[in-house]
């Protein structure tokens, strides 16, 4: 976390240690200029580089609603096409929300 690398944790099950309930809810202290997040009730230096990935061996792990929100879960069980499918939808989703929102202010409409 201080260096602002990757942690990779692997063979995950269906829940996580709660010591790490700080770092997904990205709980993070400011004091001064420097940053930091409290695990295992010690202040650990933290920078915004920094990534947490998880992998599970499971089929289809079922996690908590509440570890759900927290992280994003990719299915990699998928085919290639269904992995496919989904990012398509992700961008579509992105997508509509810009088209929803309008054009930019000033920008078209002109005669």
């Amino acid at each position: 976390m201080g260096e602002g690398l990757c942690l990779l944790i692997e063979n995950v099950e269906n829940e996580v240690d709660p010591m790490l309930d700080p770092v997904l809810d990205k709980a993070i202290i400011k004091k001064g200029k420097n940053l930091y997040i409290n695990v295992s009730d010690q202040n650990m230096d933290y920078k915004e580089q920094f990534s947490l990935y998880m992998t599970s061996r499971l089929p289809n792990p079922h996690f908590s609603p509440e570890l759900s929100a927290k992280c994003t879960v990719i299915d990699f069980t998928v085919t290639l096409k269904g992995l496919e499918q989904q990012l398509l939808g992700k961008l579509i989703s992105m997508e509509q929300k810009s088209l929803e929102e309008g054009p930019p202010p000033g920008g078209g409409g002109g005669r």
